[in-house]
């Protein structure tokens, strides 16, 4: 997965200024219109890779991931794997919540060691 540095921006008016002290990288993303910078901290203090438990209920499925992984690419490697079955479209759930197909895991606040559960989606019935 790629790291960036992050880009340079200017401070708002009325917005407060970022601390120094943050990591200074960050996944890829646009900054263009930010109003308030709340970085998701990457660098050598915090590791950005995840264990992640992947159960349909009877069946489990153990994968390593970034942070900076999207909800789809899980999902396709999921897919790959093919211990689930079918080739329906599916959504994951983390704590009581779905998780969003274009969002990275980070973002969405998974943490390391989380269960992911598969709901399958059915269309029309």
């Amino acid at each position: 997965m790629d790291v960036q540095s992050l880009p340079q921006f200017q401070q708002r008016n009325g917005c407060s200024p970022v601390q120094a002290a943050l990591p200074t990288k960050g996944c890829n993303g646009s900054f263009q219109e930010v109003t308030h910078l709340h970085p998701f901290p990457i660098g050598p203090a915090t590791d950005t890779r995840v264990s992640l438990t992947i159960s349909n209920g009877p069946r489990t499925l153990q994968l390593e991931a970034d942070l900076c992984e999207t909800v789809d690419q899980i999902k396709e490697r999921i897919m790959q794997e093919r211990k689930f079955g079918g080739s329906g479209s599916i959504s994951l759930l983390y704590g009581s919540r779905e998780l969003q197909g274009s969002e990275i895991l980070g973002r969405q606040n998974v943490k390391n060691q989380a269960t992911l559960l598969i709901v399958y989606k059915c269309h029309g019935g």
